[in-house]
């Protein structure tokens, strides 16, 4: 991924769209008070130590993708990469790490906010290779679940396929060398849905090799499943649900954290005493994998004996990261008393907003975690618009789902773990106050729209920043020209934004 002499390359990276479906989405402003694009869920989705991936819609306005970008924000050099579409992609690369960035986005002329990120630090040592993680796939092309998350929070069952697929598209564009998916390969362990895993999606990673872990829905018996068998005969090819391979001399141990027709996760003894056994006698570096979060209690079904596993692992410092699924979000946690700073990461569902895989980038004193969005954004986008509170529900899916930055992309190095920030500044109004100070801001500075918490209201971001002093500085400069109260919140490292002060009374 890395380029020469750190020369910065901007790019978009295409997907196969086909014809853009927008069914399910909601529009954020009303068409009829804008003739212009509107720029709308501008979010920096992930960052590396050298690279950098921003997306963005203009929803019912085609236009072009540009960006502007540099270290000096009085300096920045446009590039377009795309033209008319509604879905906006950009990634960056040949940054430098640990150093803070400034960027702009635009479409027609019309200007998002000025914003600013600083990129990860770079492991020590060299680059070994990469490998992807898939989670929640939901294969369902017959018989799906008909579970809460399709009904009212946007899973998109009937894309489960060309989303799965997408997904190994991209991540092996990312050059991956090996890819793990961590459960929920099908809906309802129905034999068509394994049979069409094994003969029509499988094989898209071609030479790559890939590792299978066993989710509650694969142990479905219910509505014509046929449970772990199905499993074990047709993807997973092996005997046993928990296995352990040695790729490049790391360990990737695969645990089964799932009983029959049971949502809550659980690890026998008998596995954890395996997986003692194998990093006692073993000691190679070792990432452990399997379906349902285990960092302590969790309102979504997680790990019931999670305390256990945390006695299991807690005595081997060779134990590099533990990752899981289930959940249908980004999120990273870390267990100070019992692991200290080793990150438990839940990664995202293909089939539910953010429609998003990760990549790991392996060196020899750690790694680099990075949450990518499928480059079908028109479905990500479809999975947002399904929530069904709407407007509303779609800031709880944003916030939920796509999580912080600081649980789409991290750092981990020598026992040490860098997480990145970001601060909102932002306004809140109602729908028809926010048009018109959306398109006020245009003339200065810039901004983008998104939902509220409030079904009745807009936000109208002003800027996204990667320091408190940053967001308060911007803060000034917006008050000095607009008198309007504003709001800066956190974005990173925990489940609800945080809001840090009301500014203007």
């Amino acid at each position: 991924m890395s380029t020469v002499n750190n020369k910065i390359d901007v790019r978009c990276i295409n997907g196969s769209p086909g014809i853009f479906n927008t069914e399910g989405q909601n529009n954020y402003y009303p068409l009829s008070m804008t003739s212009n694009p509107a720029i709308c869920n501008e979010e920096l989705c992930t960052l590396g130590y050298n690279y950098a991936m921003i997306t963005w819609a203009t929803p019912k306005r085609p236009a072009d993708t540009t960006i502007c970008f540099g270290e000096n924000p009085e300096r920045l050099t446009k590039h377009t990469v795309n033209q008319n579409t509604e879905y906006h992609w950009v990634e960056i690369y040949g940054l430098i790490p640990s150093t803070r960035y400034w960027y702009r986005v635009e479409s027609n002329e019309v200007k998002g906010s000025l914003n600013s990120f600083t990129t990860l630090p770079k492991p020590e040592g060299k680059h070994l290779f990469n490998y992807a993680i898939f989670s929640d796939t939901h294969i369902a092309s017959t018989n799906p679940v008909k579970d809460i998350n399709e009904t009212y929070f946007g899973k998109l069952v009937e894309h489960s396929k060309t989303l799965l697929t997408q997904c190994i598209m991209d991540s092996k564009r990312r050059n991956i060398d090996l890819a793990v998916i961590t459960g929920d390969l099908t809906d309802t362990a129905n034999q068509k849905q394994y049979l069409e895993l094994r003969d029509q999606i499988l094989p898209c990673f071609g030479n790559t090799p890939y590792l299978l872990c066993i989710g509650n829905h694969d142990k479905f018996t219910k509505n014509s499943g046929i449970g772990e068998k199905g499993f074990l005969d047709y993807v997973s090819n092996r005997e046993k649900t928990c296995a352990n391979f040695v790729f490049r001399d790391y360990q990737f141990i695969l645990l089964d954290s799932c009983r029959q027709n049971d949502n809550w996760g659980y690890i026998y003894p008998t596995h954890l005493q395996w997986t003692k056994n194998i990093l006692q006698s073993e000691g190679k570096p070792s990432y452990l994998f399997f379906h349902h979060p285990c960092n302590g209690p969790d309102l979504w079904f997680g790990v019931k004996n999670h305390k256990d596993f945390l006695k299991t692992i807690r005595p081997f410092s060779c134990v590099q990261g533990v990752f899981s699924g289930h959940i249908h979000r980004n999120k990273v946690t870390v267990n100070h008393i019992a692991t200290g700073n080793l990150p438990y990461v839940e990664i995202p569902a293909t089939v539910q907003f953010p429609c998003a895989y990760a990549i790991v980038q392996v060196f020899e004193s750690g790694f680099i975690y990075n949450s990518y969005k499928v480059s079908r954004l028109d479905l990500s986008e479809m999975s947002r618009g399904r929530f069904i509170l709407k407007h509303r529900g779609n800031a709880i899916l944003t916030w939920y789902g796509f999580g912080g930055i600081g649980d789409r992309c991290f750092s981990y190095s020598n026992n040490q773990l860098f997480r990145p920030a970001r601060y909102e500044l932002a306004v809140t109004l109602d729908q028809q106050r926010a048009i018109k100070f959306y398109q006020r801001v245009q003339s200065f500075d810039g901004a983008s729209l998104t939902c509220s918490n409030n079904i009745n209201n807009l936000k109208v971001v002003l800027g996204h920043h990667d320091s408190h002093s940053l967001a308060f500085r911007s803060y000034y400069d917006k008050f000095s020209h607009f008198n309007i109260n504003a709001m800066i919140s956190k974005e990173g490292n925990y489940d609800l934004p945080q809001n840090i002060k009301l500014l203007i009374e």
